[in-house]
């Protein structure tokens, strides 16, 4: 998956998400793929800080706000098709996830 600005961008706006443990998380979790694009493991998990801000509406609204601002798909649509537990488990996973992930949202993407 594209992003809509560029990596350095996205850094920058993911960075104002008002949680620690957020921030202290994006080295970590914000990784791209060799060809540019952004990993799914970490749109899940910017999918789960937009869906809970882990019990913070304010960091949740933020994260919401930037998922939509950063990527080619609304956090909205992205909600309809994604069930939550799906990227809770596999916003971690070691195993190379995108052509799943591809398959999941392809309803979504084209609208």
């Amino acid at each position: 998956m594209n992003l809509k600005v560029t990596a350095e961008e996205s850094k920058r706006q993911l960075r104002s998400i008002p949680h620690q443990t957020c921030f202290k998380a994006i080295d970590k979790h914000w990784l791209l793929n060799e060809d540019g694009t952004i990993k799914a493991q970490s749109v899940l998990w910017l999918f789960c800080w937009a869906k809970t801000g882990q019990s913070s509406d304010h960091a949740r609204q933020v994260a919401a706000r930037i998922f939509d601002n950063i990527m080619p798909i609304s956090f909205e649509k992205l909600n309809m098709v994604l069930d939550h537990e799906y990227a809770r488990k596999q916003r971690a996973s070691k195993r190379n996830i995108e052509e799943e992930f591809d398959r999941l949202i392809r309803p979504v993407m084209s609208n």
